[in-house]
């Protein structure tokens, strides 16, 4: 009996032995299987779909499943870059950078994102190891330095960028893409439309090049194009308040002002929509006979900026609608004031097309603008001459009103925040030079975050 036993314990150890080698077969199989899947779901959303928030979903659920890699997070950092979420960006390179992955990767997300906002230097200092570190995703850092460059309004340096990078990757929707841009921006719409619609056919899940050409195809009024390119990104993307927009305008431009102004039922919170899209909403109102919606919405626009012209006129046709010929009648001529600052705004695009480098005059020109003919015109001039001379208070000061007046807080307390270091570095400079040879002498220092509650 004894000798029986034996025989049976051996036996029943050498099966669950068996049964724990297949169940962590069966276990590593899984977690393999649902690794790649997710990695390679959140780079298609991230990298191919221009979806950063299904990527952030993507990582944040399933990291902690397969012990948040190095991997995951970086890849995390480059979807909050994409997401625009420098805080985050910041705090997770510099904890990658802790746990030793190599600094040129680690700060890569950074890098990026600095440039994108008009620091091409970030990415231009460390190109060939920022290109070796992101692999077959270099166009990202290609991508990063041509956006900085426009930003910075040196179109020439970005098409140098754009050159380098065809020598680099050929076929690349993204630099079909920025091409698209450039050519935008140099108002060379057919050249345009031709590298949007060579990215989308590289790329046809890109919403970026979509959106763009059918902006592009607005602009040439071609508005059964844009009708399709619109429709096909409601279709397969999230609505968006500015592409509810202009796919209400294609249809007010074909005729369609009901169904334009049912499109626009479908904002909420119209009130806080930046002024370019509000005009666009009062308008497509005003033509669908909602002659009092539009009233009210283009005296919020009237709020913001009293003085500008375009809305001054809508709300002078709203009013000629509704039978008040007076104010119609005020409006329109205060409309017309605000008319006679073009000749000088032309002046000054003419001189600035000769010295491109003048930020003050891009500053006064961006200011003219604001006030009387075209206040997002003329804040895209003053985000130019504020990141090409950093220093100048009152770039910052102008930016500060706009976003302000927008009710884009987080932008206005940023541009408060700079505008609290320049005076701080003017005053410093003025106490140093104020007691130059006093050795005793101590700089005032600017106190950190929350000294004042301390």
């Amino acid at each position: 009996m004894k000798s029986t036993n034996n025989a049976v314990q051996p036996t029943t150890a050498k099966r669950w032995i068996a049964i724990a080698c297949v169940a962590l077969v069966v276990f590593a199989a899984v977690w393999g299987s649902m690794f790649v899947w997710v990695d390679v779901a959140a780079r298609h959303a991230l990298y191919d779909s221009g979806q950063p928030d299904r990527a952030i979903r993507l990582l944040e659920r399933w990291s902690p499943w397969v012990g948040s890699p190095a991997r995951w997070r970086w890849l995390l950092a480059e979807s909050y870059r994409k997401a625009g979420d420098r805080g985050r960006v910041q705090r997770m390179t510099d904890s990658l950078a802790a746990s030793g992955l190599d600094s040129v990767r680690a700060s890569g997300p950074l890098r990026l994102m600095d440039a994108s906002a008009g620091a091409p230097s970030r990415v231009k200092e460390t190109l060939g190891p920022l290109l070796i570190s992101y692999g077959n995703r270099g166009s990202e850092v290609l991508a990063a330095m041509t956006q900085g460059f426009l930003t910075q309004g040196d179109t020439a340096t970005a098409n140098q960028t754009l050159r380098l990078w065809g020598e680099l990757y050929e076929d690349d929707y993204q630099l079909e893409f920025w091409r698209g841009v450039l050519a935008t921006l140099n108002y060379d719409l057919d050249d345009a439309v031709k590298a949007f619609q060579k990215s989308v056919a590289l790329n046809p899940n890109d919403s970026r090049a979509r959106q763009e050409l059918a902006e592009v195809y607005l602009e040439q009024a071609k508005f059964e194009e844009a009708r399709a390119e619109y429709e096909w990104l409601i279709q397969h993307f999230p609505d968006t308040p500015e592409r509810i927009t202009s796919y209400s305008r294609c249809l007010l431009n074909l005729g369609y002002p009901e169904k334009a102004a049912a499109e626009l039922q479908k904002l909420t919170e119209v009130s806080q929509l930046p002024s370019p899209e509000l005009s666009l909403v009062c308008e497509t109102n005003l033509e669908a006979g909602r002659v009092q919606e539009a009233s009210d919405q283009a005296a919020i626009l009237l709020k913001r900026w009293p003085d500008a012209l375009p809305y001054l006129q809508l709300q002078a046709r709203c009013m000629a609608k509704l039978g008040n010929s007076s104010e119609s009648e005020a409006l329109f001529a205060k409309a017309a004031t605000s008319q006679t600052q073009r000749p000088e705004v032309d002046r000054m695009l003419e001189r600035l097309a000769l010295d491109g480098r003048n930020q003050e005059l891009r500053r006064d020109l961006g200011e003219k603008m604001m006030t009387y003919l075209d206040p997002p015109g003329g804040a895209g001039y003053l985000q130019i001459a504020s990141r090409a001379n950093p220093n100048d208070l009152r770039s910052h000061q102008l930016l500060e009103r706009y976003y302000e007046r927008e009710g884009n807080f987080q932008s206005a307390e940023v541009q408060r925040w700079a505008i609290r270091q320049i005076e701080f570095a003017i005053s410093q400079q003025q106490a140093i030079e104020e007691t130059a040879g006093d050795p005793n002498f101590l700089p005032p220092q600017l106190p950190g975050p929350g000294a004042e509650n301390r």
